[in-house]
């Protein structure tokens, strides 16, 4: 237990960027490679004081959204923050945008994400229409559709079970759509859903770091120092439940939101400097829903108490590791008909 309260401090402190560097898109993976049995994963000491620990941390931080003053809170900065919110539409557009400028000019190839790759010339020109039309909120409509055409195409070529990490891009889209069709501002149930799918994604990213381990322990071998002396294996679980955690507070808290966006953004950011461009490119469209999210935290938490929020968390992480094996097995089983006849 000793080396677990060691662990995760050393990881909070010294910068995990493995939890945010996406592996596929570093390392040769193969979706059908079976992952860690569910069950060894419940009957690891290790994975439960991990789990023990990110919980007492869960409730205690919830705690502190509860009793602490948020900047919403503070009279004096509501002017700011309400002149900051009316400029989440511009920051979702534009940044889009500029997205997908940039694959248009320098990664033609790309299909959302670095891993996701086809020779298929006619991407240029949906990248390049996806980024003329989402600048104006009259247009943005057809950039919202193109994106979501480019993930249900994504979905065609790579499968359900590998874009299940991406969900963060639907939510983008249809809000982009929102823009032409509703006449809401900032705050919305659009921007709701673009909360839902980037916590989504950082939730995703957390379990894959449980479920396909090996994955990133090749991705280790290559930056060995981003370890800090610890054991891989142990790194990369601890790294998980900091990923689970921050992205659960994004979703559910207040100023505990901000820490995890904070957290978060320290992490996507600091992530370039060992894997460079790529991963900037590939962590573009999630940095801008960050961004959006910070300038229109909850007012109030998701869960009244923190005890709630507690058990919500636990149930969250639990169905995530039940739709996520079931998934993969779903996905197994379709891909290998012939051994269950």
């Amino acid at each position: 237990m000793k080396n677990v309260f060691r662990g995760l401090a050393s990881l909070v402190a010294l910068l995990p960027l493995v939890a945010s560097a996406h592996v596929k898109w570093f390392v040769d993976y193969n979706m059908e490679n079976e992952p860690v049995s569910l069950l060894h994963m419940l009957e690891s000491t290790e994975f439960l004081s991990l789990l023990l620990l990110s919980t007492v941390v869960i409730f205690v931080t919830s705690l502190f959204d509860r009793k602490l003053a948020s900047p919403v809170d503070v009279v004096a900065w509501q002017p700011r923050l309400n002149q900051l919110e009316r400029y989440v539409p511009q920051i979702m557009r534009y940044g889009t945008s500029a997205f997908f400028l940039t694959l248009t000019v320098g990664f033609p190839n790309i299909i959302l994400t670095p891993e996701l790759v086809t020779e298929n010339p006619g991407l240029q020109y949906v990248h390049g229409l996806i980024a003329l039309t989402a600048f104006h909120r009259r247009t943005s409509i057809i950039a919202g559709v193109g994106i979501l055409f480019l993930y249900s195409y994504a979905v065609q070529l790579y499968g359900t079970f590998h874009m299940l990490d991406y969900l963060v891009f639907i939510g983008t889209g249809v809000y982009l759509m929102m823009q032409t069709l509703s006449r809401e501002n900032g705050r919305g149930l659009t921007l709701e859903l673009v909360r839902f799918t980037l916590a989504y994604s950082f939730l995703w990213g957390a379990i894959e770091k449980f479920m396909h381990p090996d994955l990133f322990l090749a991705l280790l071998e290559e930056h060995h120092y981003l370890t800090m002396g610890l054991d891989p294996a142990f790194f990369i679980r601890s790294a998980g439940f900091v990923e689970f955690c921050c992205a659960w507070h994004i979703f559910s808290g207040r100023a505990a939101g901000y820490a995890g966006i904070g957290l978060m953004a320290f992490f996507v950011l600091g992530a370039v400097i060992p894997f460079g461009l790529i991963d900037f490119i590939g962590h573009f469209l999630f940095i801008i829903p960050m961004i959006a999210i910070l300038f229109t935290p909850r007012k109030v938490p998701m869960c009244q108490t923190a005890l709630r929020n507690t058990l919500l968390f636990l149930l969250a992480l639990a169905l995530y590791l039940l739709v996520a094996y079931a998934a993969w097995y779903m996905l197994y089983y379709y891909l290998h008909l012939d051994i269950f006849l």
